[in-house]
């Protein structure tokens, strides 16, 4: 068994491949707001793709636009943490709380 597979194996909830906006706030050092895309999201995280890692365990707000209609967008806003930080991108495990919000 390969490592993909065997990391796929570990989650419990199903990812999805879905390039959203989003605006990633470090809750310690409020000056540093990254904008990126997600590569996957799931019910408990998301893969964000940047060249920038992020200590792990480092608390984040998390802002993902959602396209609704052609002018209307809405946006959810969560917490999370960085619990993997690679060359490609970062893993944000997100807290049970969030909103869903208009723009």
């Amino acid at each position: 068994m390969n490592n993909a597979t065997e990391e796929q194996e570990k989650r419990s909830v199903e990812r999805f491949e879905l390039r959203l906006h989003t605006v990633l706030q470090e809750l310690e050092n409020r000056a540093d707001q990254l904008e990126l895309f997600t590569r996957d999201i799931s019910s408990d995280g998301a893969y964000l793709c940047t060249e920038q890692t992020l200590p792990l365990d480092t608390p984040v707000e998390l802002t993902f636009f959602l396209p609704v209609r052609k002018k209307i967008r809405s946006k959810i806003q969560t917490n999370g943490r960085i619990i993997r930080s690679e060359g490609e991108g970062i893993a944000v495990r997100f807290e049970s709380k969030y909103q869903i919000l208009s723009v």
